[in-house]
C-alpha cells in the first residue's frame, strides 16, 4: 500500500526495512529510528533533519537509518553482496 500511494514508512524496528530490501523493490522508502529518546519531540526533530538532508534519496528509494549522531542512507534496491 505504501508503494502504491507513494508513502514513506517510518519505523522503529528492522522488520520493514528488511522486507523492503528483500523484495528487491525501489520503493517504498523507509526511515528507521534507532534513537535512545523516542519521544515525539525527539523523533520529529530527527525527522525534520532527515527530510532536509535526504529528501531526494527518499523520493528515489532508500532505507535511511537515524541515530542521534548519524543518518545512514542505503539506496534501493539493495544489491546483494
Amino acid at each position: 500500500m505504501a508503494r502504491e500511494e507513494s508513502c514513506i514508512l517510518l519505523a522503529q524496528d528492522l522488520d520493514f526495512p528488511e522486507l523492503v530490501a528483500a523484495s528487491g523493490a525501489r520503493l517504498p522508502s523507509v526511515v528507521v529510528f534507532r534513537l535512545r529518546d523516542m519521544t515525539p519531540e525527539s523523533v520529529n526533530r530527527h525527522l525534520q533533519r532527515v527530510l532536509s538532508q535526504s529528501r531526494q534519496a527518499l523520493e528515489e528509494g532508500a532505507i535511511v537509518s537515524v541515530t542521534e549522531g548519524l543518518i545512514r542512507i542505503r539506496t534501493l534496491p539493495i544489491q546483494p553482496r
